[in-house]
């Protein structure tokens, strides 16, 4: 794969990664004819990459990488002249389709056993899967294929989280959630807790803690399911961005590895600053008692030393 990305309107440089794009978009309009967005698209296209890699031994080089809902495509490195992609008329954002200018002519020029299974997998993926919902394919893909537990636990409290705060007309925590299921949210922060590890997320490692702390904090103080669904987003993007694309990618240029990595302190010190600011709003609306200020001084000791033990 070259440095650079190839120029949209340039057609004789279609790859094995176009090829298995273009035939994700086909099979996916000839399987229902309904519209398809740009993150299902981009799922189907890992499972079938997946699948070639697993069941036929084939590397086709598409360049993919962890973002922050599961494991996503690089379009900015593929020749996207092979899909065309309107206005979705049902949901924000594109709906992806084969290309009307490009036929299976335009990869002539690949070995037809290499096209064969591209074809095959992609088929059985779509069979499979292209029916399914975005939410459903980043929820397939994080319980079967995330990168460790850790990821595994903060995408169940994401899910959870969505599914309570879907009424925006409903804003305090206690207006709307029992009493188990506020318990249940600090059992999902206590799974995140309990996997994760300090050395591989050593870059968040504070700011992890101190997250923590304030959505216990905004569950104490019954801020809505929004607000920490929100917050949750923001602590998950900050961990895709400083650490989870550089452990998980392929196929992704040198280039590009260091644009990531020139904005990643900038990243960090956002996060860092969004969690504090987020922290000192949480503990000026907490009632204060006569040991809340050494509670919250000594939490961070206290779960590192949880950490330590695990």
């Amino acid at each position: 794969m070259s440095e650079s990305p190839p120029a949209d309107n340039d057609l004789s440089d279609l790859g094995p990664p176009e090829y298995l794009l273009y035939r994700v978009a086909a099979e996916r309009h000839e399987q229902d004819g309904r519209e398809t967005g740009r993150t299902r698209i981009h799922k189907l296209c890992c499972l079938a990459d997946r699948l070639l890699a697993q069941e036929y031994v084939r590397k086709v080089g598409l360049p993919k990488y962890w973002y922050k809902y599961g494991r996503t495509i690089s379009e900015a490195h593929l020749n996207s002249a092979v899909t065309y992609r309107p206005n979705a008329n049902h949901f924000g954002g594109q709906a992806y389709y084969p290309a009307d200018q490009i036929s299976e002519s335009h990869f002539d020029h690949l070995s037809e056993d290499l096209k064969d299974d591209i074809y095959n997998a992609v088929q059985s993926v779509v069979t499979e899967h292209g029916d399914k919902t975005a939410e459903e394919l980043e929820e397939y893909q994080y319980q079967n294929f995330a990168p460790d537990d850790f990821v595994i636990a903060y995408a169940d409290l994401r899910w959870y989280l969505n599914t309570v705060s879907q009424d925006k007309g409903q804003h305090r925590l206690s207006q709307f959630v029992a009493p188990d299921e506020k318990t249940h949210i600090e059992e999902l922060l206590d799974e995140m807790l309990a996997n994760f590890d300090e050395e591989l997320y050593s870059e968040i490692h504070n700011i992890y803690l101190d997250w923590d702390d304030t959505m216990r904090l905004l569950v104490d103080i019954g801020r809505s399911p929004r607000e920490l669904h929100d917050f949750t987003e923001t602590f998950i993007e900050g961990t895709a961005r400083i650490i989870l694309r550089f452990e998980e990618h392929s196929n992704i240029d040198s280039e590009t590895l260091e644009n990531w990595r020139e904005e990643k302190e900038k990243v960090r010190r956002d996060l860092q600053s969004r969690v504090t600011q987020k922290r000192k709003e949480a503990l000026s609306e907490r009632q204060p008692t006569s040991t809340l200020d050494s509670v919250s001084d000594s939490y961070n000791t206290a779960i590192s030393e949880e950490l330590d033990e695990l």
